[in-house]
């Protein structure tokens, strides 16, 4: 744990610039701050985890259908939505997919004989191709989030398109859950939130407009940012976690000098000066 340190070293940058007095209250701020990163990201991000998982059934680009995360389960309804849920990490998430053309009208399609979530997905994806052309169309899961003390909710809107013709899920949103009426499009960009009743009590809410899952058939972690507001019983926060494809995720939190390195499969956060 690197705390004492950081604080130890942060004072004494503080000390020679402001003075004792400032120091004493601004690295008191400091150390909220940081607190509140470390006790709550660690233990909110596989929630969002568990949401991209669901997500990364949606890539299109891989040269074989995936399988569905053991937990799920997707089923078509009457009106073509898909109906999924997912048991994961002590909590369970509840989505359902619909199905739009370019300019925001649902689609009533027919996914039989798909029994996977990636198959469903694949199928639609060709089925809005057959309808509309190479123009991007665009799928949204509206979700929520229970467990013991979680509550969540928001919507995905993952855009499909592909400039060379070929499927691709070109990139995810975090939106409202349906396109605006009179339907014109993708539906408005918003934050997702998810809250741990604790201890300790942590929010998170968590905002893209451009996020990658499918730009290569190999593709293992994200690629884009995500605007971040972090709530816990010290501070409440607001940060940008970048991602770059690979395993380590950064976190720049406002305030707080240096960044975050997060990893993402073992679940740990650094902190670099």
């Amino acid at each position: 744990m690197f705390r004492p340190c950081a604080y130890l070293l942060l004072s004494f940058g503080l000390l020679g610039a402001c003075g004792g007095k400032l120091t004493s209250y601004v690295d008191r701020d400091l150390a909220n701050r940081i607190d509140t990163v470390q006790d709550c990201f660690p233990h909110l991000y596989p929630k969002v985890k568990t949401l991209l998982e669901v997500a990364e059934t949606w890539r299109l680009r891989s040269s074989s259908s995936l399988p569905d995360p053991e937990g799920l389960t997707a089923v078509e309804q009457p009106d073509g939505t898909v109906v999924v849920s997912y048991v994961a990490s002590g909590c369970t998430l509840a989505m359902t997919i619909s199905f739009y053309s370019p300019t925001g009208v649902r689609q009533d399609l027919d996914l039989s004989g798909a029994t996977t979530l990636a198959d469903k997905v694949r199928l639609a994806a060709t089925e809005l191709k057959m309808l509309f052309g190479d123009t991007d169309k665009f799928m949204v899961g509206a979700w929520t989030l229970t467990g013991p003390t979680i509550t969540g909710s928001g919507a995905l809107t993952g855009i499909i398109g592909g400039s060379s013709g070929d499927n691709e899920l070109k990139e995810l949103r975090t939106t409202v859950a349906a396109p605006d009426a009179p339907p014109s499009g993708p539906p408005a960009n918003a934050a997702s939130s998810i809250t741990d009743g604790g201890p300790p009590v942590c929010a998170l809410t968590f905002d893209t407009a451009s996020l990658s899952l499918d730009a290569s058939p190999a593709q293992l972690h994200p690629i884009g940012t995500v605007s971040l507001g972090l709530s816990g019983p010290k501070a409440s926060v607001t940060a940008v976690a970048s991602f770059d494809g690979t395993v380590l995720a950064r976190l720049t939190v406002t305030g707080v000098p240096g960044h975050f390195d997060f990893d993402l499969d073992t679940n740990s956060l650094s902190y670099v000066p």
